[in-house]
């Protein structure tokens, strides 16, 4: 799946940058939408949780905190009325530097998002 940078599709002037962005991708399987913003002098990231759920969204257990990579981690799965094929999902956000990011997956599977968030982790790079 490739990301697309939805800020740049809501308005061709302001593309995601340095200090902010959204960017989202999806199929008919799967969404995945990650956030960032400005954070500096903040270890702690659920501002960031706040943000990206939605009021479709429901959490359905305990903030799972996690030390990865000298980030500070949280997770939570979810579940989703924003479509009924994809009902399953999870919510993370991290700090990183400055800068803080949150991301979020609708799935069709209950199973899979954890997977697909420690995928993602896997991948980030946080250049400070």
């Amino acid at each position: 799946m490739s990301f697309f940078d939805v800020s740049a599709q809501n308005n061709a002037t302001s593309p995601s940058t340095y200090s902010q962005g959204l960017i989202a991708a999806f199929n008919g399987n799967l969404f995945i939408q990650m956030i960032w913003q400005l954070a500096p002098g903040t270890a702690d990231p659920q501002f960031m949780l706040d943000l990206i759920l939605d009021d479709v969204d429901t959490r359905v257990s305990n903030l799972e905190v996690k030390l990865v990579r000298d980030m500070n981690l949280i997770y939570t799965p979810i579940t989703s009325t924003a479509t009924p094929v994809l009902p399953f999902g999870a919510v993370g956000a991290w700090i990183c530097g400055d800068r803080a990011f949150a991301w979020k997956v609708y799935s069709p599977q209950e199973d899979n998002a954890q997977a697909l968030f420690d995928q993602a982790i896997g991948r980030f790079e946080c250049n400070r």
